[in-house]
């Protein structure tokens, strides 16, 4: 029993040793900026888990409902760490930077 311990002990370290790094690439795709306070927020939250690459790429003519049922998927599926109050916020920032009502 101890043989069989002390191999697998050794095969751990074997792996340990041998483990790989993975490099990212740099983002490309940075949030677009804006003084709405939702903006400071999706910097803090969202880039977390990942780029503005996920709102650039959504339909141009999505609406507040769209971008809301967004954010809750992510604060409730996904559990980011967005605050009840937070959404609304991020939902006016992405609705008017990203969606129909940007300007």
């Amino acid at each position: 029993m101890k043989k069989i311990l002390f191999l697998i002990l050794c095969f751990s370290l074997a792996s340990i040793a041998n483990a790989k790094s993975i490099e990212f690439p740099a983002d490309t795709i940075q949030w677009r900026p804006s003084p709405l306070p939702g903006y400071q927020i999706v910097l803090q939250s969202c880039t977390t888990c990942h780029s503005a690459h996920y709102a650039e790429y959504q339909p141009p003519n999505t609406g507040v409902g769209y971008w809301n049922a967004q954010v809750l998927r992510m604060k409730n599926v996904f559990k980011a760490n967005i605050t009840d109050q937070d959404v609304p916020l991020i939902v006016e920032y992405l609705n008017q930077t990203y969606g129909a009502n940007r300007k």
